[in-house]
């Protein structure tokens, strides 16, 4: 008897993992071709996706012109509550590389001419651990913090940007980098957690290092 009350609760607990899946995550993973351009709140002239592709919710994405996605994007927009309406932008000329993933539940910004590489995850939400007592893929996604890429930045291979952070224009964001706080305009940010090894200082118009400058609040090696 106790055998099949432990059998219930699993499938239980399984149907309510399925139905919490399905209601953020929506049909995003049944087809892998684009949606047609038309369905984008905006699609620029010259863009394309290379399939396979996951694109949810396109009616909150627009997209600038000569954009580039690679093979197996995801671009997982979410709407967490009927009031909250996600946007996701992509600026003109940017190109996104293969298996690139990004969650979208408030507000991501991705500049122009940014090139963001392999497997590069951008998410402006988490899952929500609040309960000890449940999977953590039961929970509720929290409250999004925008995220904001500027122009001309350079992502690389299997960095993440989490919710909050604001990369500066020029920036670059070394492979592996796990970024949790802003990233100066014209600096280069390296490891986990991110920290910075270079920066353009505009007085000098050279390249300086932290240990060539007093230390200041924010993101510092």
């Amino acid at each position: 008897m106790a055998s099949i009350r432990g059998a219930r609760a699993r499938v239980g607990r399984y149907l309510a993992t399925r139905r919490n899946m399905r209601r953020l995550w929506g049909d995003a993973g049944k087809g892998l071709l684009p949606p047609p351009h038309e369905r984008f709140a905006s699609f620029g002239e010259g863009s394309f996706i290379i399939p396979p592709a996951r694109v949810q919710m396109p009616e909150h994405i627009h997209i600038g012109r000569r954009v580039v996605l690679h093979e197996h994007i995801w671009l997982c927009v979410v709407q967490r509550t009927p009031n909250e309406q996600p946007l996701l932008e992509i600026g003109d000329g940017t190109s996104i590389n293969r298996f690139v993933k990004i969650v979208c539940a408030g507000h991501v910004s991705i500049g122009s001419e940014c090139l963001i590489g392999d497997h590069v995850f951008i998410a402006d939400t988490h899952y929500r651990y609040d309960d000890p007592d449940r999977p953590i893929r039961e929970q509720e996604l929290a409250a999004p913090k925008p995220v904001i890429v500027g122009n001309g930045c350079h992502i690389g291979v299997r960095a993440m940007i989490g919710p909050g952070v604001t990369i500066g224009e020029h920036a670059y964001v070394g492979a592996g980098a796990v970024v949790t706080e802003d990233v100066p305009a014209r600096s280069v940010v390296v490891g986990y957690p991110a920290r910075i090894v270079r920066r353009y200082d505009e007085k000098t118009g050279t390249w300086i290092t932290p240990s060539d400058q007093p230390r200041s609040p924010g993101l510092m090696a």
